[in-house]
């Protein structure tokens, strides 16, 4: 039995425009190459970057503020994504109705969703799913959701729209009780719209003057970030799961962005994940593929990269390259009901003159380019690859394996 992990899947303004179509959008072309790679899958699950908020309330007005067509999701079943993530920091940009009117949309095209909730009375912590015979347990968790630029702050009285990892909100050390922070005084006075507006004004004026507005964050561990209430329900999410799954597979949104290295706060989390129990992890959120570890038959991917963001788009940092993505498969033995083998294909975002995407893997692109092309895909391709692995890449292929083992539960790779 084989499940297959995609990245980020987004729809930035470059490929929402290139999708206008007379009477609405088509995004079909973005999934036209690995189409046929999904349906070798028995179950596809990625995570979904953005909301599908209604037309009413604009698509991409805002800067770092997204919303999707309904037609995203519609391309996505077309394409044979079962299920997606939708714990992130972009679940709560067209607010707690946005967040709703999402859930019902992936309801309508009967997409399986984990991460978010309609309301206090349709609260699922753990997704049960039963895939030729193998019980596996889905869990996703967000850092964050984007308090700072919606001016949503979950507490404990909303807190289960959104499965989360930590408080959201400010919360300050008592070590640094009477301490000025000239930053947070500043930032504290702004209301949230007057703080995306900040962020937009500096964001074009760098732009203007040949600036990169975003460069690569590290993500450090923060008062509060190791002991909280809801690091706490996620240990006992994945303890209950061990109870009722073969495989808990948990799915966290952590980490910096664009930063190719994990830093010390998705170091300790997926730590914590590995000391609760899980037996695959797979991260997102730093929009570019970090490394991946191998332990006792379990797998930690830090980051799967963004499946198809539009690398035109202001805030992309191209020295990260945040044009490759990788998917991961996982096949599981139906008898034994462990992991047998687990290996990752590497994909290329293709965004063209108009801004239209198309996602390919890495060894159908290879056989379409010219020799001076293909020189220079395959240095990217063992720069990924090294990213993943920390070994150097020896030939391209479909599918690189992290792990595998034979009927007898040797390792054999």
């Amino acid at each position: 039995m084989k499940i297959t992990f995609i990245g980020d899947i987004a729809c930035d303004r470059q490929l929402l425009k290139a999708s206008q179509k007379k009477g609405g959008y088509d995004f079909s072309q973005v999934f036209s190459k690995v189409k046929d790679i999904f349906i070798q899958s028995d179950f596809v699950v990625g995570n979904f970057e953005t909301v599908c908020g209604g037309s009413n309330n604009n698509y991409q007005e805002q800067y770092m503020t997204c919303n999707a067509p309904d037609e995203l999701v519609q391309a996505m079943k077309d394409a044979g994504i079962s299920m997606v993530t939708t714990a992130n920091n972009h679940c709560l940009d067209k607010g707690i109705k946005g967040l709703r009117r999402t859930i019902k949309c992936l309801n309508k095209n009967e997409i399986e969703y984990v991460g978010t909730n309609l309301d206090s009375e349709h609260v699922i912590r753990i997704k049960m799913k039963t895939i030729s015979d193998v019980r596996i347990a889905f869990l996703a968790y967000t850092y964050s959701t984007n308090e700072s630029n919606t001016g949503i702050v979950l507490n404990e009285n909303n807190d289960y729209f959104v499965n989360l990892l930590r408080k959201q909100g400010r919360v300050d050390n008592p070590e640094l009780k009477g301490q000025f922070n000239i930053k947070k005084y500043l930032t504290g006075k702004l209301s949230s719209k007057q703080k995306r507006t900040l962020t937009r004004i500096i964001a074009r004026t760098k732009l203007k003057l040949g600036i990169p507005y975003m460069k690569p964050r590290t993500d450090k561990i923060e008062y509060g970030d190791t002991n909280n209430n809801y690091i706490k329900l996620v240990k006992n999410d994945i303890v209950e799961a061990k109870k009722r799954a073969d495989i808990v597979v948990a799915c966290p949104h952590f980490g910096g962005q664009f930063n190719t290295v994990p830093g010390e706060y998705a170091e300790f989390l997926m730590n914590y994940l590995k000391l609760a129990g899980c037996d695959i992890v797979i991260g997102n959120h730093p929009h570019v593929v970090q490394k991946i570890k191998m332990d006792d038959k379990k797998m930690f991917a830090y980051s799967l990269g963004s499946f198809n963001q539009s690398i035109s788009a202001d805030y992309m940092v191209a020295e990260s390259k945040p044009e490759y993505s990788i998917m991961i498969h996982c096949y599981i033995n139906r008898k034994s009901k462990k992991i047998q083998k687990i290996s990752f294909s590497i994909l290329k975002i293709v965004e063209d003159k108009e801004g239209m995407i198309t996602v390919w893997p890495v060894d159908k692109l290879y056989r379409e380019l010219s020799t001076e092309e293909k020189k220079l895909l395959i240095s990217d391709i063992n720069e990924i690859y090294q990213r993943c692995t920390s070994n150097p890449l020896e030939k391209i292929d479909s599918e690189f394996s992290l792990y595998c083992e034979d009927e007898n539960g040797k390792k054999i790779i």
